[in-house]
């Protein structure tokens, strides 16, 4: 469920090497080749000018490990703690990408701090209100990639 869903991005590793010499950054995106990080830093930097009047804030590289952790997984039931005990901390799998070695027990207290940090620096927190609909819409998602590509 926490890696299999729409709207998770997919991380690629690429051994080519960018026009300079270095290595070719490739942006984490969907099955649709969409970069959600993309849409989030506007918004971050939106906020930014509502707030600030200006859109100054500090872009994360889209590669950049924390990020990719954000990008990759989805949470369900958030800050619950009955869940959080219930599936052994795998309802906040961001969290645990982020701190392995933080115990579980600890997820839900840390979880509105994450999520607050993901949306001010524009990087995608995914959530689901619960395990149930993180369920259905990861059926509802593999049901999508089962399908014959139409030619």
């Amino acid at each position: 469920v926490n890696h299999v869903i729409e709207g998770v991005s997919y991380g690629k590793k690429v051994s080519s090497e960018g026009p300079n010499g270095n290595e070719k950054v490739v942006k984490p995106s969907t099955m649709y080749g969409d970069t959600p990080m993309e849409i989030t830093q506007k918004d971050a930097m939106q906020r930014a000018i509502d707030k600030k009047g200006n859109g100054d804030i500090v872009l994360v590289p889209y590669n950049d490990w924390a990020a990719v952790q954000c990008q990759t997984s989805v949470n369900w039931a958030p800050g619950s703690w009955f869940w959080n005990h219930f599936s052994g901390g795998l309802s906040h799998q961001i969290e645990h990408h982020l701190f392995p070695s933080i115990c579980h027990t600890n997820y839900c207290y840390i979880q509105d701090v994450v999520e607050s940090t993901c949306r001010e620096y524009g990087v995608p927190y995914q959530s689901e209100k619960s395990l149930f609909v993180a369920y259905f819409k990861m059926l509802s998602h593999l049901k999508l990639l089962g399908r014959e590509k139409s030619e």
